[in-house]
C-alpha cells in the first residue's frame, strides 16, 4: 500500500508533467514531411497564394528557381498521369495515394502514362516552353510545383514539410493605441 505523504507527492509530480506537456505545442501535419521536394538544391522563389474562387487571381503551386536541363525527382511514389503539352509547356503530372495528383512544369520526360515512379525516381528534366510562353519567373527558369485533392488546388509546402508556421502575436486593444 502507498504511503498517503507519497501519495500526494505522486499525484503533484502526475499533475506537474500533465501540466508541462499540456504547454508544449502540438506538431501540425504542416511540419511533416509526406513529399520530398522534386528538386534538389534550388531556392523557393514563389509561394503559394489561395485564390478567393476557382477562377479568381493566386498562385496555385510554388516555384522553385532552376536551370535549364535540371534534374526533376518525383516527390513520391505513383504512377505516371499525363504527360505532354498543356498550352505552350511540357507538363508532367503524377497520381499518388490519398487522391493527390503532383503536377510539374516546364517539364520534358520520357516516361509514359500508367509508369510507376518511386520517391526520389527521375521523372524528366527542365526544358524550354514555346516562344509564346510568358514566364512567371522573370529573368530565371523556374519549376512550377502544384498539388491537387480531390481537384482542388492546395500549398506544396504544406507536403513538403517547408509550410512556415503561423505565429499569433499578443493580444492589442485597438483603444489603447
Amino acid at each position: 500500500m502507498i504511503q498517503p505523504e507519497r501519495l500526494a507527492t505522486l499525484q503533484l509530480a502526475s499533475f506537474l508533467v500533465l501540466a508541462l506537456t499540456w504547454q508544449l505545442p502540438t506538431p501540425s501535419l504542416g511540419s511533416q514531411k509526406l513529399l520530398e521536394s522534386p528538386v534538389v538544391g534550388s531556392a523557393l522563389i514563389n509561394s503559394y497564394r489561395q485564390s478567393e474562387t476557382e477562377y479568381s487571381a493566386g498562385h496555385r503551386g510554388v516555384d522553385y528557381q532552376v536551370q535549364l536541363g535540371q534534374g526533376v525527382f518525383a516527390p513520391a511514389d505513383g504512377q505516371v498521369h499525363f504527360v505532354g503539352k498543356v498550352v505552350d509547356r511540357q507538363l508532367i503530372s503524377i497520381s499518388h495515394e490519398g487522391e493527390l495528383l503532383s503536377a510539374f512544369e516546364p517539364v520534358c520526360s520520357r516516361l509514359n502514362v500508367g509508369e510507376q515512379v518511386s520517391t526520389g525516381d527521375l521523372i524528366g528534366e527542365i526544358c524550354e516552353a514555346d516562344d509564346s510562353y510568358q514566364p512567371h519567373c522573370e529573368d530565371m527558369f523556374c519549376l512550377h510545383f502544384s498539388i491537387r485533392k480531390n481537384g482542388q488546388y492546395l500549398s506544396p509546402l504544406w507536403f513538403t514539410g517547408e509550410l512556415t508556421q503561423s505565429r499569433l502575436l499578443p493580444w492589442i486593444d485597438p483603444e489603447e493605441l
